[in-house]
């Protein structure tokens, strides 16, 4: 429960500062050039932290007597590779930021390499105490993390210095984040001897969760960057000088990221559904009865989706509404992408459930393949639609498009897997029902009025009951889906003791 809370505190700082950046800058051209920075950063950071995590709590927590031992082994492997990579940031900011059409670029990435490297040791920390089973210290340094990061962000924002400023916030907080867990964690101290951990199992452990890892969050984070080029290159050739198209970009940049703040909400409500899922489709593979693992799948999945539907629906009914909730009046052009992206992204939250799923059955490969996919899809379809569309509204809208039909790629690819590897996925009479539902949904929001923060909840509300009402009163949902909810929890809950 320590871990779950802080993971809540995480998610809601995370808003706080998406939510509360744009007021302090002023201006949507430096949101945007923040968050072409830090979403292309995020994608390294997002990679170190699951894959260091996972590998230094997996042989830590192997062979007690060694702790000691994998927790320096893990260290100095995450000082290098975090190192390299933050290095080889640092020194190309130069070219990645010609590559990008945008100079400014250069000093927030040279900045945003002290990220790199503070999370790769920061996660490496974090690690061993799951290994250990230390929960409660861990949610402790996550959560002061959390803490730390938002303040630096805002704070460093505030001072006036614009992403720059919010960028060197996020460094500092992120390097006094490793002081700390450091000393939490004991580093120094005289450790147990044991036989180290061959380098090449470690390796052999991390590669394939990198490779993973880099593709899923590419598929929610590349938009950002390839919407930045094409939006620069068309301002360019128009009749605009150089720095006026690159904020101009930077612009919808801002837009856009704004949009995605919102369109998240489904994927973030539903990923705790692959921390139940994994184990037990592991541990039902893993004993032969594919029935449990069947209807762990199909459970999953349609509760997933039914979920998914009442959140997404009513946020793209009625998105304008939703925008004004947070965002000064300028960002409501982003509205036009979150009513299209919601729906992608909750598709892309049924493939993280699919592809978790697919990895417990022992394919972890085939789930990478189909990330690596449809991230070539996102990359290929925003090029080209965004390049169609032009500037303005359009783009936003393109950008929204291109990404949700990689998302909707990855979902069929991850269904025809699980077609072919247990002969089930959701029911075409769910699907029936939902879309019918999400249709309610959809309509009864963006009928409400929503031209202010408080009319903007009531039509949320209105959709959500209007689409909850069809999946009751076609009994797609009822009670045993419900016990079946608190059978998983049940279990996940016995598993974590």
């Amino acid at each position: 429960m320590s871990i779950a809370g802080a993971k809540a505190y995480f998610i809601l700082t995370s808003y706080a500062v998406q939510l509360l950046l744009p007021r302090i800058f002023g201006e949507a051209k430096e949101f945007g050039l923040y968050s072409a920075t830090m979403s292309g950063v995020a994608i390294l950071t997002n990679v170190l932290i699951v894959a260091t995590i996972q590998s230094v709590s997996k042989f830590v927590s192997e062979d007690e007597s060694r702790a000691d031992i994998a927790l320096r082994q893990g260290l100095r492997i995450q000082a290098l590779v975090g190192g390299v990579l933050a290095l080889a940031l640092f020194t190309s900011a130069p070219l990645l930021a010609r590559l990008m059409l945008d100079e400014q670029l250069t000093p927030l990435l040279r900045i945003a390499s002290v990220v790199v490297f503070s999370y790769a040791l920061y996660a490496a920390a974090v690690g061993s105490l799951n290994g250990r089973h230390l929960f409660g210290k861990q949610a402790r340094l996550d959560a002061t993390f959390s803490t730390l990061r938002t303040v630096g962000i805002l704070g460093g924002a505030a001072l006036g210095l614009g992403a720059l400023g919010a960028v060197a916030g996020f460094a500092v907080a992120a390097a006094t984040i490793v002081s700390i867990s450091l000393i939490w964690i004991g580093f120094g101290k005289a450790g147990a001897p044991g036989e180290k951990i061959r380098r090449s199992r470690w390796l052999g452990f991390m590669a394939p969760i990198w490779t993973y890892q880099i593709c899923l969050n590419g598929i929610l984070l590349i938009d950002l960057q390839v919407l930045k080029r094409t939006a620069t290159e068309i301002a360019l050739s128009g009749a605009m000088a150089g720095q006026a198209a690159v904020d101009l970009a930077n612009q919808t940049v801002g837009y856009y990221r704004a949009a995605q703040t919102f369109a998240f909400v489904p994927y973030q409500l539903i990923i705790s559904m692959t921390f139940i899922v994994f184990p037990m489709i592991s541990k039902a593979t893993s004993v032969g009865d594919r029935e449990a693992a069947k209807s762990t799948i199909q459970h999953a999945m349609r509760l997933s989706l039914l979920l998914l539907l009442l959140v997404a629906a009513p946020t793209s009914g009625a998105a304008e509404g939703v925008m004004r909730l947070a965002y000064p009046a300028d960002y409501l052009v982003g509205a036009s992408a979150l009513e299209i992206l919601v729906f992608g992204v909750a598709a892309f939250a049924l493939f993280a459930v699919a592809a978790t799923a697919i990895s417990g059955a022992g394919k972890p490969s085939m789930a990478a393949s189909i990330a690596a996919v449809a991230l070539l899809t996102v990359i290929v379809a925003n090029r080209v639609l965004v390049m169609r569309a032009g500037l303005g509204e359009e783009s936003l809208r393109a950008a929204a498009t291109g990404t949700s039909i990689g998302m909707a790629v990855a979902l069929v690819l991850s269904a025809w897997v699980l077609r072919r590897e247990f002969g089930v996925f959701i029911p075409l009479s769910t699907w029936l029902r939902a879309a019918l539902a999400a249709a309610a949904g959809y309509g009864a929001a963006h009928a409400t009025p929503h031209g202010s923060p408080a009319l903007a909840i009531v039509a949320l509300a209105a959709g959500f009951l209007a689409a909850l009402g069809v999946l009751v009163l076609t009994r797609e949902l009822d009670r045993e889906d419900w016990q079946a909810l608190r059978r998983i929890a049940r279990r996940d809950y016995s598993s974590r003791k």
